[in-house]
């Protein structure tokens, strides 16, 4: 099995490319390299880097789960005028980027949609599927640093739940604009780290639910030591700050947790987000233990945080999107 990921070998099939850029394939026995194990789980070796969860075989199952989820609650797999900007144009190759693409599902559902369509999706740690279709490529990047590809290269880029990666949106919002050709589309969703209650709703989340409301200010402060702050809701207004696109199209999308919604859809989604929280919740706990916590606080911590999400009904989760064009 192979992966191909940035590194000192020309890559002749991708005229994308910038001319210094560097492709090859990463073997199965250089895996490891990418991997170091800590608290009986799976982390990136990539020290200098803040993403705080680990990578192993539950938090894959994880991101396939979130999946799922995002693509029922916004109904399909993207927003946007995706379909005008990837028709075909003679002469040229349509191309989409997939930022922190996991585990690899996003692109290859897409794959399916767009089946001329060049597909690339870049991560930091090899965990997608080594058998992606022909027209689908995975390789290894780190999102904060520069591209390979030559200005204008991209006709669609997809960022999605990359929140935990970026230390510095602005900065990356810049290379996004650099590699996007004129008219081409940027997409953002993330879900903000918080709960809410429903649209409707005037119940009080701290009288209602205080273990859910502690956990999050715990783990953004915790992140906020990574310099990781809080960005889903700012998003759009570093796109405008920009001045590289479009004023952006703003959706924001209620995901319920637990099954008290009445639509059959969207209770099966709340099932699934519930049990995601709790998968979220047990890959945080490496990190609190750096923050210093005992583990008496770590579990109580956690314990009362699912007490709350379990048993408290109306409590949904907020996904905040935006898409834009470039000017």
């Amino acid at each position: 099995m192979t992966f191909e990921y940035t590194e000192n070998m020309p890559h002749d099939d991708d005229d994308a490319s910038d001319a210094s850029s560097d492709v090859t394939e990463l073997e199965e026995y250089d895996f490891p390299d990418h991997f170091f194990e800590r608290d009986g789980r799976l982390f990136h070796s990539h020290g200098s880097l803040p993403y705080p969860l680990p990578v192993d075989g539950p938090e894959q199952a994880r991101l396939n789960n979130l999946h799922r989820i995002l693509r029922d609650t916004v109904e399909f797999h993207y927003l946007g005028p995706v379909t005008e900007v990837l028709s075909d144009v003679r002469n040229r190759q349509k191309r989409v980027l997939d930022l922190c693409t996991g585990t690899g599902r996003w692109p290859m559902d897409m794959a399916r949609l767009f089946p001329r369509v060049k597909i690339y999706g870049v991560d930091i740690v090899p965990i997608a599927t080594r058998r992606p279709l022909p027209h689908v490529q995975f390789e290894i990047h780190d999102i904060t640093e520069r591209f390979r590809w030559n200005n204008g290269a991209m006709d669609f880029i997809h960022a999605r739940n990359i929140d935990l990666a970026v230390t510095d949106y602005p900065e990356l919002l810049r290379e996004v604009a650099r590699l996007l050709r004129p008219g081409g589309l940027f997409f953002s969703g993330e879900i903000g780290r918080y709960i809410d209650f429903a649209h409707g709703s005037s119940f009080d989340l701290a009288r209602q639910a205080p273990h859910a409301r502690s956990f999050f200010q715990v783990v953004n402060r915790s992140l906020e030591l990574r310099h990781l702050v809080p960005i889903a809701d700012r998003i759009p207004s570093f796109i405008q700050q920009s001045h590289q696109f479009t004023v952006p199209t703003i959706q924001t999308f209620h995901i319920p947790i637990g099954d008290w919604h009445l639509n059959p859809v969207m209770k099966r989604v709340g099932k699934m987000y519930l049990a995601a929280l709790k998968d979220f919740a047990e890959s945080l706990k490496p990190m609190l233990r750096e923050a210093e916590m005992t583990q008496h606080e770590i579990d109580t911590l956690v314990s009362g945080f699912i007490e709350d999400i379990e048993h408290v009904p109306g409590l949904v989760g907020v996904y905040h999107t935006a898409w834009a064009r470039k000017v």
